[in-house]
């Protein structure tokens, strides 16, 4: 693997362990799987197991901008009953107005100046589905300092990461 691969991955781990204080990582925090350019990684936090389908853009526009790493997740907690849950670290501060474009489809995305998730949870299902079905996602952001932000995320890979975690946070206990 790349060096600079590695890099991504191992700052994605840290994002992932620190995204939110109620989900810090009481054991392990591991990349189980690779599928292109998408990472499958697990976490165990106090509130359980958690499972996500990673990647990071493989284009970032404009070229030369300084800012952090970006991130584009799919998300399973079954502690909270939640599954394909979408959500981007644009890393930089957006002002606000995303959209994520894949294939002939936009969402509106909404979220806080670090990250977002689609705007309408009703869409997800469409958009996971849409990912599965596509070559490439497209994210538009404005930064604060007025910069049309587009970060673009290769698609290969994805179905069989969002598989994986799917079977890595299943419910053992399950008959679906």
């Amino acid at each position: 693997m790349p060096l600079r691969a590695a890099g991504a991955l191992l700052t994605l781990a840290c994002t992932i362990g620190l995204a939110a204080a109620e989900d810090r990582p009481s054991g392990t925090t591991r990349t189980v799987a690779r599928h292109a350019d998408w990472s499958v990684i697990v976490a165990e936090t106090d509130r359980g197991k958690l499972c996500y389908a990673a990647a990071a853009p493989q284009m970032r526009r404009p070229q030369g901008v300084a800012r952090g790493p970006a991130f584009l997740f799919v998300t399973t907690r079954p502690s909270d009953q939640v599954r394909d849950e979408f959500s981007v670290e644009f890393g930089f501060e957006a002002s606000g107005g995303s959209a994520l474009e894949v294939g002939d489809e936009t969402f509106a995305l909404q979220g806080d100046p670090a990250g977002a998730w689609i705007k309408d949870l009703a869409d997800e299902t469409r958009l996971v589905a849409a990912m599965r079905a596509n070559a490439l996602v497209q994210i538009r952001s404005m930064s604060v300092l007025g910069e049309e932000i587009i970060d673009t995320y290769a698609l290969a890979g994805f179905a069989e990461a969002l598989a994986r975690a799917r079977r890595e946070c299943a419910d053992p206990n399950s008959t679906s």
